[in-house]
């Protein structure tokens, strides 16, 4: 059978939309636009499949408003309350992710996101079914063929995660609502039922270790590599419970990738720049690249457009903890010095270049700082107390942000007199602050905690009273395109 694929005249661009997914709704077969190649055609060699490896890592690429993506990113912190609608986003929408009552119905925002990351799977898929047959001898550079496999099984667990935590019980390894998985190409509108949530995450992992085996150690930080896979896989034990593994996965990043991946010296550096010299930060252990000046993206999504952070946000900054006899701040200068005013609303320097204004774009997947705070909490959750191992990693990133450990009140470093659910509360905040305004952390982490803790999301959410709602909703239109074979979150 032979599929036909869109495809631009140019060969970036025509491999990059040859890997794309096409309209949910249309039947592949049925279409044959002009500029059409046969996908037996499209990838051939070491040049071809290096140009469709492109066209890969381009579907995280931003794009402009109903895309999915930045919005992916977006969301989750809207429905944690670091950031805010604007006067440009006041429709229904909008405000169900606010009031934590997400909409299941013409839902364009969501459903963006939805097809966005499978446009994204269905891309790696076909680069892997092209270049899997494919002889070692048209390959140029020993062992790339297996790299780029590797690099694209990466990108595929990447976007399962996000697809899983946004649309499916990621808290609930036995449920039945995850996502559904593609490991192949799509080649008609025909839809497939969801799988449970452990055969997601059996999938996701199943990628990640032929990536940890075979992807480059390092090309640039805006391809995959080892690190990234093991980061990104202690990542993943956190959410589905496997402590003890997660604690050791994300102590072999930090122990054993030296001055190649390691906490940068400055915090505010990380995001000052421009497209280029943001990449070589070795704080950056994977991020998607941008253009300066792109005119799409966070960048412009944030500030005004689309969505402004919450004052909340800065005033969290100020917010203390009483450990002992010590009255401890959240944060020092993290926040506020990456916090702006953009005519009447917040916008943050982690998206614009402090100094020119610049918009690049960026999208950080994983900091080795996140790598700290996931050994912090798994390596304390492993052990049902506050090691001195998890308390120092902690307490790094603390240290890098300005935190002295005088013994006094103030921005200062946590005890070794803190209790284990002060610790883990105090790991959650650390991420408030650290990693805000990123992926939407903060709001996974709620819910993580609810499910496994039982904390009290409307404590930092007073309209997060459902629990049902702390997913998205899959869109009906979806649903009912499919023949209603995908079953809709409970509660919507």
């Amino acid at each position: 059978m032979k599929i036909k694929l869109y495809t631009y005249i140019c060969l970036v661009g025509l491999l990059s939309i040859c890997l794309s997914s096409c309209d949910l709704a249309r039947d592949l077969e049925s279409f044959n636009p002009n500029f059409a190649l046969d996908a037996d055609e499209a990838i051939v060699n070491e040049a071809s499949a290096e140009l469709a490896l492109i066209g890969v890592y381009s579907g995280f690429r931003q794009r402009s408003s109903g895309s999915g993506n930045p919005e992916i990113y977006l969301i989750p912190s809207l429905m944690s309350g670091v950031l805010t609608n604007t006067l440009f986003n006041t429709g229904q929408e909008a405000l169900g992710f606010i009031n934590n009552e997400p909409i299941p119905v013409n839902a364009s925002t969501s459903l963006g996101a939805y097809a966005r990351m499978y446009d994204i799977i269905n891309r790696c898929n076909w680069l892997i079914e092209k270049v899997s047959p494919l002889p070692e001898d048209v390959f140029v550079t020993p062992g790339r063929k297996t790299q780029i496999i590797a690099e694209a099984k990466a990108v595929r667990a990447t976007a399962n995660f996000y697809l899983l935590r946004l649309f499916g019980q990621f808290y609930d390894v036995g449920s039945k609502y995850g996502i559904t998985l593609r490991l192949e190409p799509a080649r008609s509108s025909e839809a497939f039922p969801r799988n449970t949530v452990g055969e997601v995450y059996d999938a996701i992992l199943s990628d990640l270790d032929e990536a940890i085996a075979d992807a480059p150690d390092l090309r640039t930080r805006f391809f995959t590599n080892k690190t990234y896979a093991k980061g990104l896989k202690a990542k993943v034990m956190l959410y589905k419970g496997d402590y003890q593994q997660a604690a050791m996965l994300a102590k072999e990043v930090i122990d054993g990738t030296g001055d190649t991946f390691r906490l940068a010296t400055d915090y505010a550096g990380i995001f000052q720049g421009q497209t280029p010299s943001l990449f070589e930060s070795p704080e950056v252990i994977f991020g998607s690249k941008g253009e300066p000046q792109g005119g799409l993206g966070i960048g412009n999504f944030i500030g005004g457009y689309w969505a402004a952070i919450d004052p909340s946000y800065l005033a969290d900054a100020q917010v203390s903890t009483t450990i002992g006899t010590q009255s401890i701040d959240l944060d020092g200068g993290r926040i506020p010095s990456l916090t702006f005013d953009n005519n009447g609303t917040l916008d943050t320097y982690k998206y614009s270049d402090a100094a020119s204004g610049q918009l690049y774009e960026m999208i950080y997947h994983l900091r080795m700082s996140e790598v700290y705070l996931i050994y912090a909490e798994a390596n304390a959750r492993s052990n049902n107390s506050v090691t001195q191992d998890a308390l120092d990693a902690l307490n790094a990133i603390r240290i890098r942000a300005g935190a002295t450990s005088t013994g006094g009140d103030g921005f200062e470093t946590y005890p070794a007199t803190i209790s284990y659910e002060q610790f883990l509360e105090a790991v959650r905040k650390e991420k408030w602050a650290e990693l805000g305004l990123e992926t939407g952390e903060e709001w996974y982490d709620l819910v993580r905690y609810h499910f496994v803790d039982g904390f009290d999301v409307t404590k930092v959410k007073s309209t997060a009273t459902n629990p049902n709602k702390y997913i998205l909703p899959i869109d009906v239109v979806n649903i009912e395109s499919g023949g209603n074979v995908v079953e809709q979150n409970p509660g919507y």
